[in-house]
């Protein structure tokens, strides 16, 4: 983002070591987390603190244009994203026998993009975008020519708390109760056309859903007000080894560890980790057999009652 007289405080957004990309060498086994917009590895690394904590090796990717690079987002496109992700997962391919994808949001299209084209093991879905469930979606081509850049802060509740937690997680530094600095960030630009690369990211990616092999976990929330419920089980029900679609308490973001739903989050991930791994082992010599689908008894509640909707493959 730019702004007409950007200040320093503005200039700093993402600049903290947590929003770097980063890599933590444990085990044989790899997941790549791709972040969503307009965020960094920093939103993904409770997600990469499940895997690590069972032994993965864990890397999170930072796409090009994002965190520091911000200020230069409106000249990249959906294509340097996907090449992004593409190389990265080819690199642990050639490191890691097994390899799972974990897509938060936007990052969720890219990744199942990526799963259409090169083998992986599974793939985890975060309220996966892969359209905008709005009046705007239909109008965005004719908004993009007329506005070419916007102000998504403009009419901002700055006494809203999931707002400022929100701006907190990339501008950490500043005082939001300071008038300035609330006009400062009012004021803060963004190409449309970056709208329009994050919009075709979502439709590539919906259109790739079909030919994912990899068993697919999507995890929704139920009062998510970007990526709606119905929207994305429209989504689910294109995959053809889909290995369960469960609905959380929350809103849009999961994957921080502090929505209501986290718990069932955090031992579907580890379970599903470990189902992914022991299918690997149980059927090494079969590639065949490698792309049988998941059900949910395989990695869903081991007898117990979780909050949450869980659908097989078959629904």
């Amino acid at each position: 983002m730019s702004a007409s007289s950007a200040p320093d405080t503005m200039l700093n957004a993402y600049q903290t070591p947590d929003h770097a990309p980063f890599e933590w060498r444990n085990g044989p086994h790899a997941v790549l987390l791709i972040h969503g917009f307009p965020g960094t590895p920093a939103e993904m690394r409770t997600v990469g603190e499940v895997f690590a904590s069972e032994g993965w090796s864990v890397r999170g990717l930072l796409l090009p244009g994002f965190g520091a690079e911000f200020a230069e987002i409106g000249g990249k496109r959906q294509a340097d994203w996907q090449t992004a992700v593409d190389a990265a997962v080819a690199e642990l391919r050639r490191k890691h026998p097994v390899v799972l994808l974990a897509g938060n949001s936007f990052g969720g299209a890219l990744a199942l993009a990526t799963a259409a084209m090169q083998p992986v093991d599974g793939v985890i879905l975060f309220a996966p975008f892969w359209r905008l469930d709005s009046w705007l979606d239909r109008v965005y081509p004719l908004a993009e020519r007329v506005l070419p850049r916007i102000r998504p802060f403009a009419r901002a509740d700055f006494d809203d708390p999931g707002f400022r937690t929100e701006l907190t997680h990339f501008l950490s530094e500043v005082d939001l109760d300071d008038p300035v600095v609330r006009a400062q960030i009012r004021r803060l630009e963004l190409p449309t056309r970056v709208i329009g690369q994050v919009r075709r990211a979502g439709q590539i990616g919906y259109a790739a859903a079909g030919q994912v092999s990899a068993p697919t976990l999507i995890f929704q929330g139920r009062s998510d007000p970007l990526v709606r419920p119905h929207v994305t089980q429209r989504l689910a029900q294109r995959l053809p080894n889909l290995a369960g679609y469960i609905e959380v308490e929350g809103e849009h973001d999961l994957v921080r560890g502090q929505t209501a739903g986290w718990p069932v989050i955090d031992k579907t991930l580890r379970t599903f980790a470990e189902q992914v791994t022991n299918k690997e082992k149980k059927f090494a010599q079969s590639a065949d057999q490698m792309t049988e689908p998941f059900q949910p008894s395989d990695f869903a509640n081991d007898g117990q009652q979780f909050p949450c909707k869980i659908y097989g493959a078959d629904h």
